[in-house]
């Protein structure tokens, strides 16, 4: 058993990678505060969120541990305000956390519990499940490869169902909301049990390219829940602990819990289904008869689509923001056959809003060298044009909609550094903001005009919860509608009449519900089976959107008379059918309600070495260059020291250095220092016949270089270009006198481009995009006894379906073969060749890459097959040699890659292929005469 868990343990340690270094804007003036438990670094400004973090870390760390463990090791929390992304995550390698603490408009699947205190929740809940982790043989990963083979091990044991699943217990368990009361969390879920689809637990671990398969959060709330409510609230403690130590090399995780309820993982997972299907069913025989209305488009599509936003413009046609497994997101008329308008660029999260004339939605920015300082912007599309106007620029905008006379927008502004949030008021014409309204609140959310014009309707949030309020422009007046309430309402919408709808789940599903705003009268518009999602009322025809087992689809129902009263008595208060309070009552208490704030001391925190640690001593290389290295790094990931030694498998020699990288200037300074024994070939110089020497050496480098990582997002399209320069002062020894120069220094300069348009979920590669690297190295004295020129490209390509994709590389490298110093060669030679001596070489590659396969097939949960795909090819090289005298050859092979997307140990996506090359020219390079050449190939990430 320990070859087996030590290879994956040995391959997915090469495979981490830590966050881009330098990303951080340095003007920030970085702040940190020392609490008991939590080390909290944030910018200079949001001291008051700070505090309350850390309180809630030090009050969950004391007395919220007793189904997790007591273990518990210190961590940094960085708190990050200038980025716009929604997530927080935590990481080994260093340990530590970090928020992304601008809000999301959405709360249906995140709840109405504020934010920051959400993720404080969330993500401590990770800081206790890793530290309870760390025991056994995963303790003695930590031991001999630091962090990262602690989170290798932990990542192997742990499936991430529960780790997520647990976690959201938590939160759910800890706050008066939390996603385990939100019917929204479970939507998709609870669609596919209402058609008796349950997948193999494989396959509900594993996901799916092909199938909606609900993520590891919703599967993982549903399994915990359900042991803790059959055999106790603290079950799962010694079940993450003896997992975790690997008591039991195989199925470590599954043994543990077998051993305490009597159920694996797999059997869990089946009873734990079973019962939800049964407790919808209960739950839907119950209930009045549903009024759900008639499903809009074509019903009878099985690709994975969500239809959201839907509107009628000034033509009276159906228009909805589209997004599908296949294909980008789009603006499209709906109907049988949806017709697409426009494609809609990257989002922080979906928002559209539209109007008879114009269609407005977010869209993701962020500046070029510092990523971590990104926008979200405000873009106007002009139906009857196709004209798209970006209205704002280096925006914080989060949604907005148009008024009545599409002169004006309402935008909701947030920034975290700012005392509240904004409402603006944006000229359509010219994008000024013409009036803002800072609103006491810690997130608003769906702006929607009067019919009039005069009020701005939205929802706003708290501590407490989520309320419906208006803001009269005219006279600055902010009244509230509906207090704050932690009752999931969400999706605000305003009907002709004046009365609001939205979305909300009193009744333990989400339901669409009217309120009259002069009356407060409350009435319920449908009585659906799973939810109902973004009303739209055209006249008496209610629009929405519904889970199904194939997306968020659109139906119709008709609600009354235009212009009449419609709906009926709102029923009781009612948990979601899948919260199941039983599960964590002994846990259960709002904490918000009663934290107490400790006044901890600010101090002033360096984005230079500021707590750097050591944290990784690990396996580092390839399977060719294996090797060991010690990394640290600091805090805000700004500075990176790397030592390392390496074997090379086919030179049979030794290579040792130490980097150290920083990134808090403009530029990114790496400043490396390496020694090398080398084994290479050269060609004889100065004789009247091909002759090659072997040069055995020993090799030291030294020197700099500095680097300038840009990035720019523009609609669907990423383009990066990375420039860099640097100066290596080579040392040899232990050459015969003659062979190889003396020291000398080298100019290295190096230019990366690329321009991708994103793939969509099933798609194998950009439809639309260029690649090109261009690396030029000159040795530096009388002697020039080496230069080199390499540059690749690629150009990507539609193919016949929207899954397919065509590339093109064209690859160039000179550098002549005697040359006293050969540097390494990086070139991609023509598939099933040897790499041939050469001074100038070109090839043009052509690929067609296709998926042909979507198994979602699991073995013994080692391998889990995801997805397979082919890559046909034909490479056309040309390589000459200048002395004796200029030969050129040929080197041409035709074949095919077929690569499977697994999920190993299900834990980490990793493909694996093999390549099969017919050569059709002769190989001068090579001893196998046999034209069928076959490769193994492995690629992957973590």
């Amino acid at each position: 058993m320990k070859p087996i868990l030590t290879a994956p343990l040995l391959f997915l340690s090469c495979l981490l990678t830590a966050q881009g270094i330098g990303l951080h804007p340095p003007e920030v003036n970085w702040q940190q505060l020392r609490a008991d438990h939590v080390r909290v670094i944030f910018p200079e400004g949001y001291e008051s969120r700070a505090r309350r973090v850390a309180s809630l870390v030090d009050q969950l760390a004391v007395n919220h541990r007793r189904s997790v463990g007591d273990q518990l090791y210190d961590f940094d929390l960085v708190l990050q305000t200038p980025n716009m992304t929604i997530n927080g995550y935590v990481g080994l390698g260093p340990f530590r956390s970090e928020f992304f603490v601008t809000p999301p408009q959405g709360f249906s699947r995140l709840s109405n519990t504020d934010w920051v205190d959400l993720l404080t929740i969330h993500e401590f809940r990770h800081v206790q499940q890793t530290s309870n982790e760390r025991r056994g043989l995963t303790r003695l990963a930590s031991i001999l490869q630091g962090q990262l083979g602690w989170a290798v091990l932990s990542g192997i044991a742990t499936p991430n169902w529960f780790t997520e699943g647990d976690a959201v217990v938590a939160e759910t368990a800890l706050t008066a909301a939390g996603r385990g009361r939100t019917p929204a969390f479970s939507g998709d879920l609870r669609a596919l049990l209402r058609q008796n689809v349950i997948y193999r637990y494989a396959k509900a671990r594993n996901g799916s390219f092909r199938s909606l398969v609900p993520d590891h959060y919703r599967y993982g709330y549903a399994m915990v829940t359900y042991a803790r409510e059959q055999f106790g609230n603290d079950v799962w403690k010694p079940v993450l602990q003896e997992g975790a130590a690997f008591r039991g090399l195989i199925y470590p995780f599954s043994r543990a819990l077998r051993r305490r309820t009597g159920l694996t993982t797999r059997g869990l997972y089946y009873r734990t289904m079973a019962d939800l299907e049964q407790l919808q069913d209960s739950s839907l025989q119950v209930r009045r008869p549903l009024i759900e209305g008639e499903t809009v488009g074509d019903a009878s599509r099985r690709d994975i689509r969500d239809y959201r936003f839907a509107f009628r413009d000034g033509e009276g046609r159906l228009l909805a923001l589209r997004s599908s497994y296949r294909e980008l997101p789009a603006l499209v008329e709906v109907g049988q056959r949806d017709r697409v308008i426009t494609r809609v660029g990257i989002q922080r999260e979906p928002w559209l809003a539209g109007s008879p004339r114009f269609v407005l939605w977010t869209q993701y920015a962020q500046d070029p060298r510092y990523t971590n300082q990104s926008y979200s912007d405000l873009v106007l599309y002009e139906l009857a044009t196709g004209r798209r106007r970006k209205l704002t620029e280096r925006g914080h905008y989060l949604s907005g909609t148009f008024g009545p006379d599409e002169r004006k927008i309402a935008a909701v502004w947030f920034d975290p550094l700012a005392d509240a949030p904004e409402l603006h008021l944006i000229d359509v014409a010219t994008g000024a903001v013409v009036q803002r309204r800072s609103v006491p609140a810690n997130n608003l959310a769906w702006p929607r005009f009067s019919p009039d014009g005069s009020r701005v309707y939205f929802l706003a949030q708290d501590f407490s919860g989520v309320a419906i309020q208006s803001w009269q422009p005219q006279t600055d007046e902010v009244t509230t509608l509906r207090p704050h309430s932690p009752q999931p309402v969400d999706m605000l919408a305003v009907a002709a009449d004046g009365d609001l709808l939205f979305s909300g789940g009193r009744t333990g599903v989400d339901n669409i519900y009217r309120l009259e705003p002069a009356t407060g009268r409350l009435a319920q518009l449908t009585d659906v089976a799973v939810g109902a999602y973004y009303p739209y009322l055209a006249g008496n025809e209610l629009y929405y959107s519904t889970p199904t087992p194939h997306g968020e689809r659109l139906r119709r129902l008709v609600v009354g008379e235009e212009g009449a009263p419609a709906g009926f008595a709102v029923g009781p208060l009612a948990p979601s059918i899948f919260e199941r309070p039983a599960a964590f009552a002994e846990e259960a208490v709002a904490l918000a309600d009663s934290l107490v704030v400790n006044d901890y001391p600010i101090q002033n925190f360096s984005n230079t070495l500021g707590g750097i640690k050591l944290h990784s001593w690990s396996f580092n290389g390839s399977y060719v260059t294996p090797g060991v290295a010690v990394e640290l790094a600091n805090a805000l990931n700004t500075a990176d020291l790397t030592l390392d030694g390496q074997y090379n498998i086919n030179e049979a020699r030794y290579s040792g250095g130490v980097t150290a990288t920083y990134g808090g200037l403009f530029p990114v300074i790496d400043l490396a220092a390496r020694y090398r024994d080398r084994n290479t070939i050269a060609q004889v110089d100065g004789i009247d016949s091909l002759a090659f020497r072997s040069q055995e050496f020993s090799q030291f480098t030294i020197g700099p270089t500095a680097s300038v990582p840009l990035q720019w997002v523009g609609g669907n399209l990423v383009t990066t270009l990375v420039p860099a320069l640097g100066f290596q002062y080579y040392a040899l020894r232990d050459a015969e006198e003659g062979i190889l120069p003396g020291n000398f220094g080298n100019l290295s300069a190096g230019l990366s481009f690329s321009s991708l348009l994103r793939t969509a979920f099933r798609q194998v590669q950009p439809r639309w995009g260029a690649l090109a690297s261009l690396t030029y190295d000159l040795a530096l004295g009388a002697e020039a006894p080496g230069e080199r020129l390499l540059l690749r490209t690629s150009a990507y390509l539609p193919g016949l379906f929207r899954t397919h994709g065509i590339r093109l590389d064209l690859d160039v490298q000179r550098e002549q073969a005697e040359n006293l110093y050969q540097y390494p060669d990086a070139f991609r030679y023509a598939r099933g060749y040897a790499a041939p001596l050469n001074d100038r070489v070109w090839r043009f590659g052509a690929n067609y890459h296709l998926p042909l396969l979507y198994p979602d097939i699991g073995l013994l949960g080692i391998t889990y097959f995801k997805r397979v795909r082919l890559i046909g090819f034909y490479d056309l090289s040309r390589f000459t040699l200048d002395a004796p005298r200029e030969l050129s050859f040929n080197e041409n092979s035709v074949g095919g890659q077929l690569y499977f997307d697994n999920v190993w140990l299900n834990a980490q996506l990793i493909t694996v292929g093999v390549e099969a090359a017919y050569r059709l020219n002769r190989d001068f390079f090579s001893s196998d005469t046999d034209d069928l050449q076959f490769r193994l190939l492995i690629s992957g990430s973590f």
